[in-house]
Formats: C-alpha cells, structure tokens, sequence
C-alpha cells in the first residue's frame, strides 16, 4: 500500500520552492534518483530520472542504520533486551579471554550513539573478512570510556544486528518484516549479510523511494502507523534527539551537517529540529516536524552538503503554516527527468554511425595488472548503440550496450560493484549505458539503476591505436581509475 497522495496546493507547499531547488540541485551538478516531498503524511510532489525509477529498488547505503535502530527498538519493547546490556553478555561463549576490559563495557546504547570509544573501524567490510565479526570489533581495545567519544563506525551497527539475530535465532530483515515492514506495506526489499549470514545492519538495505519516504513518515510520527503505536513513542524520541555531540574531528565539524549531534542512528541538522536517515552518495530521509515534512532521496552524489543546503534555502521555506486543506483528487504533481549523458560534439545520427564504423574492430591491450586482454567494438543493435566487450585472459567476456543520447539497459550477471561489497550476495544488476563523440574519443557512461555507482569512459582512437581510461563514480573502492592501451589487430 502507497502513501496517499495530495497536490502541492493542497498541501500548502509551493511549486516555486519546489522548482528552486531542482533548478539548484542541478546548478550544483547533482544527479539525483529518486525524490518524494510529503507533508502531512501525503505525497504532494515526487519525480524519477531515467534510467533510475520508483519502482526501482536502490541500494541505501548508511541509511539503513536507521531501519537497524527501528529493529533493537522492537526487541527492546519486547524485552528481548535491554540498552544497558554489554555486547561481550551476548556473545561471551565464543569469544576469546584476550578481549579487554573496555571492550567488555560496551552496551548497546554506545552502539546506538555510536559512542563505543574505539577510534578505528575494524578492516571488515572492506575486504570480506570472513572470520567472527563481532570478536574482530571487540578486539579494538576503546581509546575512551565508552559513552565519552563519538565515532562514526559501520561495524557498530552491524553488531546490532548480529545481538538481534543472536536473541531471536532471525536475521534483522526477517525480524523487521512483520513489525515494520508488513504493517508499513512494504513488500519489496532485500539486505546484503554477511559471511555468518547475518543482515549487514549499518549497510546492505536496498528499497525503494516509497519505503524511504514511508521511514520518514514513521520517524515524525513517533512509531505510530495508520492509528497505532508500532514502536513505543520514548524510544523513537531517544531516536531522533540530539543525545551525543558529533562534532568532533575534521569531518564531523561544528558547522555542517554532521557536526550537529547524533541520536540512535540518526543525525541531527543545521535547521533547528530536523533530523535525518543518511546514506552515502545522498540517500536521505529527511524529517522536519515544525514543518510536518519528509524529504525523501535516492541520489548519486559525492556533494551531499550541497544537496541538503538546497534543501534548506528552498523546501523549508516552502511550507506555508496552514493546516492542509483536503484533496478529493488525491494526485501528487509527478515529473520524469532523465539523467545527463555524457557531453560530446553535436552531431547528426549519420555522422554518429559514420564514426562508430570508422573504429568497429578488435584491440589488443597491453599487459596490465587487471588482466584485461582485448576490447572488441562493434556497431550496436541499431545505428543509434554501440557495443563494447570486455574480453580478460582467463576467457571471462562481458558486452555492454550503449545508447547515443539516450539510455540503453542492459543486465550483468555475477558481478560485484566493488571490495565493500564483497560479502553480498552476487546478483543479476541492471546497467544501463549512453555514450558521445568529441572528436575522436568516445565518451561512455554507464548508470547502476539499483545503486548510486557509476563508471564513466573515453576510449581515444588514433591512427590504429586506442587509449582507454575509465573512472568509477561514487565508489568506496581502492582503484578509481583504469588506464589502457591497445592496438587494431588489424
């Protein structure tokens, strides 16, 4: 089930502030996905870029802690545990005697807060560490006294999630799914777990932008839903508040939107009583009570600051303070966009197929550390695609379409988007690609409709000769950028 939808007028939200600020967010060069403007619990404006789309589930990065923090809320109302219990009390069987004493003080509260007084984050995630994860956390013995020092570490909420699934014999998603996710009517969703088969927690979660706005709708209703406490009202008031300082550290600085305090996974910021779910690369959902509004993104972005200061110069004082009159049409105002692709020369589609035939063939590579041996060119389906193969020395192949101005998707099996993710499971992942011509380089953009990653690509042909350099977009990867050179075998 959908959140009711509503116009903009009726909502008492101006489509000048909606406008400033897609005008602004585009100034600023930001790409985003999805976006859900709700107010009074209704939908009053909502857009998509293609190739990305509502329907679409999308990954959320960080934005799942708050889904976590909503889960040890339900075991804590159920008395499955308390917020002072230590993790060492749940997991002490199969830990060694090495772990130390600060370790052994950490509760649940300071995984919350983020405030276990460790100042590294554990090499887990990023290297699919398979070992116990919880034992590889606690052996970082805490610089501070936990509950004294805030530090923003992912693996913290993973621990959350292993205590849920270590008292209830379910993994969080599942735990989730009849106290959160059914009553909320969310069917469509997955979470990435790791090695032990546990949900990730502080990572993983892939929804839709419904499903982020109806968490936001959740957030600034206190747990209630359609009439009725889910989740009781104290525990989402700890959630949302300001219980610890962030603004330690470069990073987390007084005067931004990190720097503002922290409550149960969820951020406090810079305008006074909002608060935030926050994801990397710009997944938000943004609650403002005073104005009774959600802001809800999918966004591939690396300017998340920006991304939010448009928020606040021009959707907050959008809100008129009116009570929301009724709508009997019960129709949000609805846009599609379509992502940018890449800039190149303005040329006519003769033009374009001249130049695709004048470099169609196969290129030898040289020796290069990721074992890549050849790329293949080749006229696409129609005289408005391209097809790039990718061929490696062990005989793997992968052929990617490409559209001239305009998005052509395609599907990548057994692939994984980088070493942060290495412990999900690998899936068919929808792509989808656009290329340009700038004299004579081809410019390649390839899209992930499910997640905020991307690949851009010039490939430089010259007198037989090929040079290549791809760059990831918006990846927690160890190599951003790939150069190649290669020759016709001609």
């Amino acid at each position: 089930m959908n959140l009711p939808r509503i116009s903009p007028a009726a909502a008492g939200i101006s489509e000048e502030g909606i406008k400033g600020f897609l005008e602004g967010v585009r100034e600023r060069g930001i790409e985003l996905h999805d976006l859900m403007v709700v107010r009074g619990g209704k939908v009053c404006y909502e857009a998509s870029w293609y190739p990305y789309g509502e329907d679409r589930l999308h990954m959320l990065y960080s934005l799942s802690k708050a889904f976590t923090a909503v889960g040890v809320g339900f075991a804590v109302q159920e008395g499955l545990f308390a917020v002072e219990d230590t993790v060492y009390s749940f997991f002490k069987e199969e830990l060694p005697d090495t772990i130390g004493e600060r370790a052994k003080r950490i509760a649940v509260e300071h995984l919350l807060t983020m405030c276990t007084g460790q100042e590294t984050e554990p090499p887990i995630l990023n290297y699919a560490f398979e070992g116990n994860w919880v034992e590889k956390f606690l052996e970082i013995e805490p610089s501070y006294e936990p509950g004294t020092h805030f530090f923003y570490d992912t693996t913290a909420t993973y621990v959350l999630s292993a205590i849920i699934t270590k008292v209830t014999g379910e993994k969080l998603v599942d735990y989730l799914t009849p106290r959160f996710f059914e009553p909320l009517g969310v069917e469509d969703y997955y979470w990435d777990e790791s090695p032990q088969g546990n949900s990730l927690g502080g990572i993983g979660l892939n929804v839709t932008i419904e499903t982020v706005a109806k968490l936001g709708v959740f957030l600034k209703q206190q747990g209630m839903w359609n009439g009725k406490q889910l989740l009781n009202r104290a525990w989402m008031e700890r959630m949302t508040s300001n219980l610890v300082d962030s603004s330690g550290g470069e990073v987390y600085s007084d005067g931004n939107d990190w720097g503002v305090g922290y409550g149960y996974q969820i951020w406090q910021c810079i305008p006074k009583g909002v608060y935030r779910g926050d994801g990397a690369y710009g997944q938000f959902a943004i609650v403002a009570p005073e104005k009774d509004l959600v802001i809800a993104t999918l966004t591939g972005t690396e300017d998340m600051s920006g991304l939010m200061a448009e928020m606040w110069k021009h959707l907050l004082p959008a809100c008129a303070d009116v009570d929301i009159a009724p709508d009997p049409d019960g129709t949000s105002k609805k846009e599609q966009f379509t992502v940018a692709f890449p800039e190149g020369d303005d040329i006519e589609g003769a033009k374009n197929k001249e130049r695709i035939s004048g470099v169609v063939g196969t290129y030898l590579l040289e020796e290069n550390e990721d074992q890549l041996e050849k790329i293949q060119v080749e006229a696409g389906k129609t005289e408005d695609t391209v097809a790039i193969t990718c061929v490696w020395k062990d005989g793997k192949e992968r052929t990617l379409f490409y559209g001239f101005r305009h998005w052509e998707c395609n599907d990548l099996p057994s692939v994984r988007f980088s070493h942060y993710y290495t412990c999900a499971d690998i899936r068919i992942v929808n792509t989808a690609g656009a290329f340009s011509w700038e004299k004579d380089t081809l410019k390649l953009k390839l899209c992930y409709p499910n997640n905020p990653l991307g690949v851009t690509a010039e490939l430089r042909f010259r007198d037989g000769a090929v040079e290549i350099t791809a760059k990831k977009s918006r990846c927690m990867d160890r190599k951003m950028e790939y150069i190649f050179r290669g020759r016709s075998d001609k």
